[in-house]
């Protein structure tokens, strides 16, 4: 009897658990001044970015403000965990899209966009927050 009651324990906490895990961090997501070409530091939207977790997969979501056509819906990602940090890297499917990837530190103080640039991760210097969401 006792065997029982443990197995539907088990059984319960297995139920319970959600079937996606995701992760949310903050992110700054910069703007066109005027319509112009050039990104300006001093317009920006707060936002999300988001990885989940689905049957083995990963997928990423951009949340802040109006996106491009290449950061819309969930986008099959690769997210590589180290001790130190979290690196997301979105396959973006349209052609003519940039090759970029976020280094996030785990212990929650921020991290970095890196832009693939000449065969090698650059760090595009623009602070994007990227902060755990509270």
């Amino acid at each position: 009897m006792k065997r029982l009651h443990l197995a539907a324990a088990l059984l319960a906490a297995l139920v319970a658990l959600p079937a996606a895990q995701a992760q949310v961090w903050e992110y700054k997501s910069y703007k066109k001044r005027g319509g112009g070409a050039q990104y300006d530091k001093e317009v920006f939207t707060m936002g999300t970015i988001s990885v989940e977790e689905k049957d083995g997969k990963a997928f990423f979501r951009m949340t802040a403000g109006g996106v491009d056509a290449c950061l819309r819906g969930d986008i099959p990602a690769i997210v590589t965990k180290s001790d130190e940090t979290t690196i997301v890297e979105p396959q973006i499917a349209l052609s003519g899209c940039e090759k970029f990837r976020y280094v996030i530190r785990n212990d929650g103080s921020g991290g970095r966009r890196e832009s693939w640039r000449n065969e090698a991760w650059k760090d595009t210097g623009w602070d994007h927050g990227l902060t755990p969401k509270k």
